[in-house]
């Protein structure tokens, strides 16, 4: 497919070959806490927005440090895309502080030894405030603007109320003990930001043009993904402020550029195996660099039991069994397909009557999807698709069929899994077929639940974005793991903050749990606003 060669993959294999970012990072020297390490050598004396902004999409994306714990070990097992018999610990409804505070730490005060590219909170009010005092920089401001509300609201969907208005003003005020702001409050300006910067594009500025690795510089794009976002916004707070959902949905669709029109659209940061080799040069997947280097992924019972249900051609493109081992010819017979349970240990296995512990008889992660030069997607045009046929289903007005958008997203979703190389595809024919066989149904709950289904069906490897859309959606219908671990059986539903801030940023810390009603008990299970969390003013679903 066209799209497979598009410019940017090229682009940051040309900016990394001349050592533009040839960062060397998180080398591994043991298990413990998966002993990564990150080091950053290089820093930048004069600074050089074009490389600020690649560094801070590329810190978007992430490092193995943050990825592994924040999606592969935590959300990619609650909502049971993945499995792990092992050390993962949402898994087992597990609290491991140092994993579960990782994508905090990292996007507020860098990796381990340094590592200042994951630090984007920082690197984006950094970014704005240096191009706020250059003339012609409209468009360049726009886009980091956009890129600050996809890395915060990223945060607060983890974490519930974060640091926001103070947040990386250490360096440029002199404020180190920052305020949390309350997460309803984040959601108004991320709102107020994207409406802003859209309308604040200029045709007749300069952008970032070949430095930015989403879309080259295109304003159009840029567009589109914003007001994407704020759709993802919209859906986002149904629960709470069902009449806000529906005013910024309708907004969004209408408003300068609409959403995203097809897969060409896609927000997505590609990689490449790294300018230094391994492991994990700057530019590396972060899920692939873990999968190649810990291959304990396995497909979840769940995900595959849905799949092969609906007989879903993905599933021998998303997982494959290796019954000789992970070097050894692959099974992709669909039929053939075993998930395994989520919630169980080696030991449980063993002494189950339904489970094998042999650990090659079930589905891994398919080997198409490691590949360390994979990209890292943040919203595709499937997701927005399938929001839009939400929306219709909910009566706002939003231009087209409940039943188009829907067809619209699910072709999106495996058409787009063509970017992890020409072997992983879905045909025109086995789309037509699944539609056919999988059509939206009729009734308000159904379809609701059918859209949303296939919601976490499109955002694989997209842990984030699929755990707080299940959260916010309550599809699918999940059972929880058997294991009551630190959650008394129940789900979680956020992830708790670094026990660094009760030291350091003691009472803003404390005001922003008890404002939450967080304790050591429900850390885990305590909901953010917008899941009807306690200072919630309505839930209407």
């Amino acid at each position: 497919m066209p799209f497979l060669t598009r410019s940017r993959i090229a682009r940051v294999a040309s900016l990394l070959s001349v050592g533009v970012l040839a960062l060397v990072l998180l080398s591994c020297d043991g298990v413990g806490d998966f002993g990564d390490t990150n080091e950053d050598p290089t820093t930048a004396n004069d600074p050089n927005p074009d490389l600020e902004f690649t560094t801070l999409q590329l810190g978007v994306s992430g490092s193995r440090f943050d990825m592994w714990r924040t999606n592969l070990i935590y959300t990619m097992p609650i909502v049971q895309h993945i499995a792990n018999p092992g050390f993962y610990a949402g898994n087992f409804n597990q609290y491991v502080g140092a994993w579960s505070a990782s994508l905090f730490d990292t996007r507020y005060g860098g990796g381990p030894n340094g590592s200042n590219f994951l630090r984007t909170v920082t690197n984006a009010e950094t970014l704005i405030s240096e191009l706020e005092r250059k003339p012609r920089q409209v468009n360049r401001l726009a886009a980091t603007r956009i890129m600050r509300v996809l890395t915060f609201q990223r945060l607060t969907d983890v974490y519930g109320d974060v640091p926001y208005f103070d947040a990386g003003k250490g360096a440029l005020e002199g404020e180190f003990t920052p305020h949390y702001t309350r997460q309803d409050s984040i959601y108004m300006d991320l709102h107020d930001e994207l409406r802003a910067a859209v309308d604040q594009f200029d045709a007749s500025q300069p952008t970032f043009g070949g430095a930015d690795l989403f879309f080259n510089g295109s304003i159009d794009q840029w567009k589109r993904f914003a007001n994407s976002l704020q759709l993802r916004l919209a859906l986002r707070v149904v629960k709470v402020r069902p009449d806000l959902a529906q005013s910024w949905a309708e907004e969004a669709v209408n408003a300068d550029g609409g959403g995203m029109q097809s897969v060409e659209d896609d927000a997505y940061v590609p990689h490449q195996s790294g300018p230094s080799g391994g492991p994990a040069g700057f530019n590396t997947n972060a899920h692939s660099e873990v999968m190649q280097s810990f291959p304990g992924q396995w497909l979840s019972e769940t995900f595959v039991d849905w799949m092969k249900d609906k007989s879903d051609p993905r599933l021998t493109e998303y997982g494959a069994l290796a019954p000789g081992g992970l070097d050894s010819a692959l099974v992709e017979d669909p039929a053939q397909q075993r998930g395994m349970p989520n919630g169980f240990d080696n030991n449980e296995l063993a002494a189950s009557n339904e489970y094998t512990d042999d650990l090659d008889q079930y589905t891994r992660i398919h080997p198409n999807l490691r590949d360390r030069n994979d990209p890292m997607f943040f919203q595709t045009y499937a997701e927005v698709e399938l929001m839009l046929a939400e929306a219709a289903v909910r009566g706002w007005n939003v231009p087209g069929s409940a039943e188009a958008h829907y067809e619209a997203g699910v072709r999106a979703a495996m058409n787009y899994i063509t970017r992890y190389g020409e072997n992983t595809s879905v045909s025109d024919s086995e789309i037509t077929q699944y539609l056919s066989d999988n059509p939206l149904p009729s009734g308000r709950e159904a379809r609701l639940r059918a859209i949303n289904n296939q919601y976490w069906a499109a955002t694989f490897l997209n842990g984030i974005e699929s755990w707080s859309n299940w959260r916010r959606s309550g599809y699918p219908e999940l059972t929880p793991a058997p294991e009551e671990g630190d959650t008394g059986g129940q789900f979680i539903r956020r992830l708790d903050y670094p026990q660094g801030e009760r030291d350091l940023n003691g009472d803003n810390y404390q005001e922003a749990r008890e404002r939450q009603n967080i304790t050591q008990s429900n850390r885990l299970t305590a909901r953010v606003w917008w899941d009807c969390g306690a200072y919630a003013d309505q839930c209407a679903e």
